[in-house]
């Protein structure tokens, strides 16, 4: 149900379904994270209306860790080179944090 192109020769490492929070939009769909960019897809209202934001791993400027209600470690919080904040509730936030930062490096 949740796809997206891929560039040639590009491998999905890490996916789970999220919810996304940017610019007072927020919706439910699926986070990827490829050997190249961050992908989040979902649909807005219908199946009919598919969203899609990516920020590749080299935009990123900051990524944190956050809790929904002060207590729950499970966002992320993305920050990129333009200052576009992206925050992303996921299961096994630390994991994904490790996984996100660990390929940046290689990518950088």
């Amino acid at each position: 149900m949740y796809s997206f192109p891929l560039e040639d020769e590009e491998l999905i490492l890490k996916k789970c379904l999220a919810s996304y929070s940017c610019d007072g939009n927020v919706l439910n769909g699926a986070l990827y994270l490829t050997d190249h960019r961050l992908v989040f897809v979902g649909y807005a209202l219908s199946i009919n209306n598919k969203y899609m934001d990516e920020v590749l791993l080299t935009h990123i400027k900051e990524i944190l860790p956050e809790k929904t209600f002060l207590i729950i470690p499970n966002v992320l919080k993305v920050i990129t080179i333009k200052d576009k904040v992206i925050k992303f509730v996921v299961k096994g936030r630390d994991e994904w944090l490790e996984a996100i930062n660990k390929q940046s490096l290689e990518v950088n």
